[in-house]
């Protein structure tokens, strides 16, 4: 048997997921890595050990006696770690809010938001960031997060900030003077997508919902040009590229001030957006402020 190097410690994280979950492929989702990956972790583990840790069975894994031991300490030291790193960043910079969102609502919502937000609370410091076009919320750092999904998590709480819709947005002289309630018009436009709505999503995900919504099951949804964001297609379509399929939150200031017209219904999107915070982790007076304000202005 071996001893504990810094091997084992940090195989622990996979062991951790696994023995909560119950879940190979699920800790494997949560971790951002194969099943395979989380398996030959585990086995490693198990090696190192001398210890069989779960029980593995056609239906699914479960923990032995002395899993169940070894996960109620590794639960306990991981949450202990959380917490005093919490305590201590906390102290370090207690006013400043760590904000992440995906870079099209922050561009084209959250922004003009935060400076009426800033002349009403002067003293709670906001840094904002928006690195990439889908949330990594295990890994990603921050007090309040603003995401895009179906409204599920496991290990943080979710309160809807946005009921979504999607419409189709063009420019007033892209195809100017068609017929839209044609149904044969999908053959021949250029469709406008968000390639990344939401993980693991097919590239026409957005548009094939809201044909099918709209009763077009039969109309092409995969034509057209791709990008990884949703402003991207929104700006396209001002351009003239194209028809793109907006989150009405994204798309107010173009629609209000005639840049982009909206030729057929809205639609109830199957994703909202949500505000983010960690389970069981107390937030501090300025998050609870700023979520607050962020509720009552949406």
């Amino acid at each position: 048997m071996s001893g504990l190097g810094a091997r084992t410690f940090s195989t622990l994280i996979y062991f951790e997921a696994c023995g909560r979950l119950l879940s190979f492929s699920e800790a494997a989702r949560e971790l951002y890595v194969t099943t395979g990956a989380v398996s030959q972790q585990i086995r490693k583990l198990e090696e190192q050990l001398g210890i069989k840790l779960f029980e593995r069975r056609p239906s699914g894994i479960r923990l032995t006696a002395k899993g169940s031991e070894l996960l109620t300490v590794t639960r306990q030291s991981i949450d202990a770690i959380r917490l005093t790193v919490d305590r201590l960043q906390t102290s370090t910079n207690d006013s400043a809010v760590r904000l992440t969102s995906t870079p099209s609502f922050v561009f084209k919502w959250l922004i003009p938001m935060l400076k009426e937000f800033n002349l009403s609370h002067p003293d709670i410091k906001i840094e904002t960031y928006a690195e990439a076009a889908l949330l990594n919320l295990s890994t990603a750092s921050f007090d309040l997060a603003i995401d895009y999904s179906a409204g599920e998590y496991q290990n943080f709480d979710a309160t809807l900030l946005v009921e979504e819709i999607l419409l189709p947005v063009i420019s007033p002289e892209y195809m100017k003077g068609a017929n839209w309630q044609d149904p044969n018009i999908w053959d021949s436009v250029s469709l406008l997508h968000d390639a990344m709505p939401w993980p693991d999503s097919p590239r026409d995900a957005e548009w094939r919902y809201w044909l099918d919504q709209s009763g077009l099951p039969d109309a092409p949804s995969q034509q057209g040009h791709y990008f990884n964001r949703s402003d991207m297609a929104i700006a396209a379509a001002d351009a003239g590229l194209g028809v793109a399929l907006a989150r009405g939150s994204l798309v107010k200031e173009e629609l209000a001030n005639g840049r982009l017209i909206a030729p057929l219904p809205a639609m109830p999107s199957c994703c909202n957006y949500y505000l983010i915070t960690h389970k069981g982790k107390a937030v501090s007076r300025n998050v609870s402020e700023l979520k607050d304000w962020l509720l009552s202005k949406a």
